[in-house]
């Protein structure tokens, strides 16, 4: 899945101008509810990011103004512009990569001319990968040293059985070899499913039945 199927687009987005002062920038965050905003310019290109807890930092640390002095500064001196960015092709699990090797709450997303699209948040990227691993479901990993053939075999076996795969994921352990693979079945008997894996000799653990 592409980011674009996730992310909030530039219309609804209550963007900061360069042009705005620090106070009408923290207002709109506030209105927002949230703690940073990005930074465009009057042709919707991405400027930066202002944050409210680098405003709070910088006037408690460095600003030796007055309040209403420092409500009347600029946005400019104040906002992030080293902040990567991404395409609204770009795929959820390199966005999802990129929240966990930053401090981003939310990654830019432009196009070639650095035109803000829109903006793709942590929330949205977890709600889609709450999806294939909702508890909300019938579940299990199988262990397995060798995948080559594997996934081909337990696909038969399920259906066979009676179920339908939802969602698999083949997940390295960076232990000897060992791969984990995620199934997410809809079954009416998903123990029977899991029996007759079980009886073929695969390692199925963590099986979750539906809590709806």
């Amino acid at each position: 899945m592409r980011v674009k199927a996730i992310m909030m687009p530039f219309r609804q987005l209550a963007c900061i101008s360069v042009d705005d002062t620090v106070a009408e920038a923290l207002r709109i965050i506030d209105e927002q509810g949230l703690l940073s905003l990005p930074v465009v310019n009057e042709a919707q290109e991405f400027i930066g990011v202002l944050s409210k807890q680098y405003l709070f930092e910088r006037y408690f640390r460095e600003f030796t103004g007055t309040r209403e002095e420092f409500n009347a500064e600029k946005v400019q001196g104040f906002m992030k512009t080293k902040i990567d960015t991404i395409g609204e092709n770009t795929r959820i699990e390199e966005a999802a990569a990129l929240f966990i090797t930053s401090k981003a709450r939310f990654i830019p997303i432009t196009n070639d001319k650095n035109r803000l699209l829109g903006i793709v948040t942590q929330q949205a990227v977890f709600k889609e990968y709450q999806k294939i691993f909702g508890n909300k479901h019938n579940s299990m990993a199988i262990y397995t040293y060798d995948i080559r053939g594997v996934l081909g075999k337990i696909c038969e076996i399920v259906a066979k059985e009676g179920g339908d795969i939802c969602n698999m994921m083949v997940i390295p352990t960076n232990v000897m070899d060992l791969a984990e693979i995620f199934l997410r079945v809809e079954a009416k008997d998903f123990d029977r499913v899991v029996r007759a894996l079980e009886k073929r000799g695969y390692d199925v653990r963590d099986v979750k039945h539906n809590q709806q």
